[in-house]
């Protein structure tokens, strides 16, 4: 019965909690896949490259300075920010090396994580614990209609992002080769790179920064399939989907009444992960 406590407690509380477990799980593999084609780096992903911190500084300045604009904008416009940065960072110190590019988004990452608890302390620190809590990803607190509102914005960009994934598989084959088929590998990477930013954007503004998804799934995953971008986002998506409900499952009952943050779990198999992929691979390390 809809006036039921049993329907109350699963339609507003436990559906809407695994639809964005679901969602941004996936989003954030979907994410991982296209950054680390565009820069041809398997260490790419929307937390290494420092989008997600970015994002999350964008939403507290904009919480704690009560600037009248939706998380979701807050979130964008940080992450432009970092965007800048890093271009700024890569043309100072000239780099050639593939890794600077992720090592410029490592430092912004730490960066902004700290610049958002300084800010924290001096402008309400009673709000600390809930925003430390939400730097490590929760799925507590959730808006019922921003949940739905924000799923159907991610599915729709995923959804764009597989109809033109063929373009990822040509511009992996260099500049030269891409031209002579017809495509414009920088106009494909910038409209791939805005798509990224928009999905975790939303992710961000929804539940909070969560660590190394986009790394993990993708490059687990191209340990058995063929790479095929439309088949790797695909299956990295639901993949991704199931890891971060799992993670979320645990994340709510492994210590109840307490709940850990989500990026305890995705860090944990995320640190598993990179020393069984280190021993695999060797000396490939950064070869895509």
């Amino acid at each position: 019965e809809p006036a039921s406590v049993e329907y109350k407690i699963f339609f507003q509380i436990r559906l809407p909690r695994t639809i964005a477990a679901f969602v941004v799980g996936a989003s954030l593999a979907v994410v991982g896949c296209v950054l680390q084609s565009i820069f041809l780096n398997p260490l790419c992903d929307g937390y290494t490259l420092g989008i997600s911190s970015s994002a999350g500084l964008g939403v507290v300045l904009g919480t704690l300075l009560k600037i009248p604009l939706p998380k979701f904008f807050s979130s964008f416009f940080g992450v432009i920010f970092s965007l800048l940065a890093i271009l700024i960072l890569l043309q100072l110190f000239k780099k050639t090396v593939d890794i600077s590019f992720v090592l410029a988004g490592i430092i912004l990452n730490f960066f902004f994580s700290s610049i958002i608890v300084i800010l924290t302390i001096f402008f309400d620190p009673y709000r600390l614990h809930y925003i430390l809590l939400w730097l490590l990803g929760s799925f507590s607190s959730l808006d019922l209609l921003y949940v739905y509102i924000v799923s159907c914005l991610i599915i729709g960009s995923i959804f764009i992002i597989l109809f033109y994934s063929s373009k990822l598989d040509i511009i992996i084959l260099g500049k030269e080769k891409a031209l002579s088929l017809g495509v414009d590998e920088q106009k494909v990477k910038k409209i791939f790179l805005f798509f990224s930013i928009i999905i975790s954007a939303l992710c961000v503004s929804l539940v909070g920064v969560i660590s190394f998804v986009g790394i993990i799934v993708p490059n687990f995953l191209k340990m058995f399939i063929r790479l095929n971008h439309r088949l790797w986002i695909l299956y990295s998506a639901v993949v991704g989907g199931i890891f971060v409900t799992f993670c979320d499952i645990l994340a709510k009952n492994l210590f109840s009444p307490i709940e850990v943050p989500i990026s305890v779990f995705t860090g944990l198999a995320g640190s598993v992960f990179f020393i069984f992929y280190i021993f695999k691979h060797k000396g490939e390390l950064w070869k895509f």
